[in-house]
């Protein structure tokens, strides 16, 4: 602030003081222009106006213009010498015993002496707005300056490589995780066409039509030619020399090599599952037919086809029992029941959403760790998930609810809906029922992944709607076996 900002402000906030110094001003201006009887210094009351239009109104400005103009006027020579009688200067103060001439010129001093301050107090006025608008200026440069600056530590220290692209895919802006990403020292970066290792920017930037917002995968390549796979979340825009690319990268190598894992994984888990429940149900068919070969081979003579038949059976029970062995065999997991409940609700949840189905969660206290694998216990849920959507179609008022708790040493799961019911229980968990909607293997491999883990699947009949009720055993309450 300069001293004319300083001396302003002084004004606006001191008005009684500026009054006072007016005032003065305006009266020893006044006595001196008494005392000189040849000349006229009514020219000086433009300081005193100036000095205090700041701090009035126009209507001050304009009472104190017309003060000035009537002094200007009463000791101006051309009334006469007042003298320093006190008749003679009421006469000269007074429009009614002015000279010719006097009324004009005194509406042209009083008019003057208005203008100016009515200019000052504008110039004021202005000049306050504009140090407003400044200040708020500098003050938005400030705090954009401070962002800025925090933008660029979390770009530069974020661990995703961030780099833009200009109009000639060229890199323009790259962090350090963007050149250890590509393999660059420090600084080779910037200037260098993104084209030989994350092609496919190239080919968005270019892409015609309205800016894109996407995320993508696809094979990237290091500057020392090794490749990985590329996850990208991009945006495209556009500047005065044509569209402009923003990037986040990063290597999703790992998480592919961790997916697909856990894919097969899981794969082996459930074709494990799924081969010791057909097992079991090859082992018993076998056992009644070994008892029945037994009971007739005492009864009749044995012939050829006969012993060929018992092989067979025998043949049966061996391949049941290796396959019983080989889903025996499987490694002993645990899951958090409320992690896999919460995937489940990411899951389901749009879906439903869609089909106008209210879904409603009722976890009832701290869910515990059960005996189980994550994967697996995922798919029954979904299973069941999709079984009550399916259930639900055409429902006048369509709802799914899933409520879980600790119940006699058990985590209990159910699935109720408000669906027409299940017609024939018994039937539910058999393979291959005519009347599934597609393979009719859904609950049977549901039960099956299920009991694999020492948990189960039931079916409770209720007044309206069905619920199907998981049973899964906590870690600390696995039955010994």
């Amino acid at each position: 602030m300069n001293k004319l900002d300083g001396f302003l402000a002084y004004t606006e906030s001191h008005s009684g003081v500026v009054y006072a110094v007016a005032a003065v001003l305006t009266l020893a201006i006044a006595r001196l222009d008494w005392t000189l009887d040849d000349m006229s210094i009514g020219f000086l009351y433009l300081i005193p106006i100036l000095f205090s239009a700041p701090s009035m109104n126009r209507w001050q400005i304009a009472g104190f213009a017309g003060i000035c103009g009537i002094l200007t006027e009463a000791f101006d020579p051309a009334q006469g010498a007042p003298g320093k009688t006190g008749w003679e200067l009421v006469r000269a103060t007074s429009p009614l015993q002015w000279a010719a001439g006097s009324s004009e010129r005194f509406v042209v001093a009083v008019a003057a002496f208005a203008m100016t301050g009515f200019f000052a107090s504008e110039l004021n006025h202005r000049r306050r707005m504009l140090g407003e608008h400044l200040s708020a200026l500098e003050k938005q440069i400030h705090l954009r300056r401070e962002a800025e600056q925090r933008l660029l530590i979390l770009i530069d220290t974020s661990p995703l490589a961030i780099l833009t692209l200009n109009s000639r895919g060229q890199v323009d802006l790259a962090n350090e995780s963007a050149r250890l990403l590509l393999g660059f020292e420090s600084g080779q970066l910037q200037g260098q066409p993104v084209e030989p290792y994350l092609p496919l920017l190239g080919r968005m930037l270019h892409r015609g039509g309205r800016n894109i917002r996407t995320n993508v995968e696809f094979r990237g390549q290091r500057r020392n030619g090794d490749i990985f796979l590329a996850s990208v979340w991009l945006s495209t825009y556009q500047t005065s020399s044509g569209p402009g690319l923003a990037a986040v990268v990063w290597d999703s190598s790992e998480n592919l090599r961790d997916r697909e894992g856990a894919g097969l994984d899981s794969m082996m888990a459930t074709s494990r599952v799924l081969v010791g429940a057909v097992s079991h149900e090859i082992r018993n068919l076998a056992s009644a037919a070994a008892s029945a070969h037994a009971a007739l081979a005492a009864d009749i003579p044995v012939s050829e086809n006969y012993q060929a038949l018992g092989t067979l059976i025998r043949g049966l029970e061996k391949i049941a029992a290796a396959g019983l062995q080989m889903a025996s065999g499987r490694d002993r997991a645990v899951a958090d029941l409320a992690t896999v409940l919460d995937e489940t609700r990411i899951v389901i949840e749009p879906a439903l959403r869609e089909e106008g189905i209210a879904l409603i969660w009722e976890m009832q206290g701290p869910l515990p760790v059960v005996q189980g694998d994550h994967h697996s216990l995922l798919q029954a849920f979904l299973n069941l998930a999709r079984n009550s959507q399916q259930a639900l179609e055409g429902c006048e008022r369509p709802e799914l609810r899933i409520h879980a708790k600790v119940e006699n040493d058990l985590a209990i799961v159910r699935f109720y809906d408000s669906g027409p019911g299940v017609p024939h229980p018994d039937d539910l968990f058999r393979p291959f029922q005519p009347t599934a909607s597609h393979t009719g293997l859904g609950l049977y491999i549901t039960r099956a992944i299920l009991r694999s883990h020492g948990g189960g699947l039931l079916y409770e009949p209720q007044g309206h709607g069905s619920c199907f009720t998981v049973e899964l055993w906590p870690v600390e309450n696995v039955r010994r076996e």
